[in-house]
């Protein structure tokens, strides 16, 4: 039952946030912070990708202090900034 619901919620990932994800992990793993960025990476990402991400982050014991308003994690994406 359990590996059913994990592999519709790997399924319900966009790239994006699989990315994300996976980048997070990998710094848990590693011992490290998230990265500087983490915000603006997930105010890309669309409100349920975001609360996926989210979940995943603080299951994994990051934002444990951070206090994130419902609004932000239901707000729009935005557009993602372009270098120039």
């Amino acid at each position: 039952m359990l590996q059913a619901l994990v592999l519709a919620v790997a399924q319900a990932l966009s790239p994006a946030t699989a990315d994300f994800i996976e980048d997070a992990t990998a710094r848990l793993l590693a011992g490290e912070e998230l990265a500087a960025d983490f915000p603006v990476r997930l105010q890309a990402l669309p409100p349920d990708q975001r609360l996926l991400a989210i979940v995943h982050l603080r299951r994994a014991g990051y934002l444990s202090d951070v206090v994130m308003p419902v609004d932000w994690i239901l707000s729009p994406a935005s557009p993602p900034e372009v270098a120039e």
